[in-house]
C-alpha cells in the first residue's frame, strides 16, 4: 500500500515539473503575416437627417467584409448603412423596413470610416452591432 501511494507520489511530482520546464520562445512574424485584430462595435445613435460618422478611421484590406446588423427608428425612414472610402466616396446597404442584416466586401486596401445616412427629414434612432 505505501509502495502505490510513493509511485503515485513521485508520478505526481514528475507530471508536475514536466509541465514547468515546457521550453517558450518567441518569433518574428514576417510583415506579410501580421494578423490585424478586426473589431465589432455596439451602435446606439439618435441620427439627424445627412450623412452621420461613427468612430475614427480605420484600414481594411481587399475583400475584408463589414457587416451591419441593426434595427431602427421610426421603420419607415429610409437608412444608409456603410463606410467613406479614402477618396470620400460613400459606399452603402440601403434599408427601408426598419433593420438590417447584410454585409458587403471592400474592393481595395485602405482607409475607411463607418458611416450612416438618415434619408427621412426626421431624426432616425440606430441600434445594433457592426463587424469589420
Amino acid at each position: 500500500m505505501i509502495c502505490k501511494r510513493l509511485i503515485s507520489a513521485l508520478l505526481a511530482c514528475m507530471l508536475l515539473l514536466s509541465c514547468s520546464l515546457v521550453p517558450i520562445t518567441a518569433m518574428d512574424a514576417p510583415a506579410s503575416q501580421i494578423i490585424m485584430p478586426r473589431a465589432a462595435g455596439r451602435l446606439d445613435h439618435t441620427l439627424s437627417p445627412g450623412i452621420t460618422l461613427i468612430g475614427g478611421k480605420f484600414s481594411l484590406d481587399s475583400g475584408d467584409k463589414i457587416t451591419y446588423d441593426c434595427t431602427y427608428t421610426p421603420k419607415s425612414a429610409s437608412v444608409d448603412f456603410g463606410v467613406i472610402l479614402s477618396d470620400e466616396t460613400f459606399l452603402f446597404l440601403n434599408s427601408t423596413n426598419g433593420s438590417i442584416y447584410n454585409a458587403f466586401k471592400v474592393d481595395q486596401r485602405g482607409q475607411y470610416q463607418l458611416a450612416i445616412r438618415n434619408n427621412a427629414s426626421s431624426a432616425v434612432t440606430v441600434t445594433g452591432t457592426v463587424k469589420y
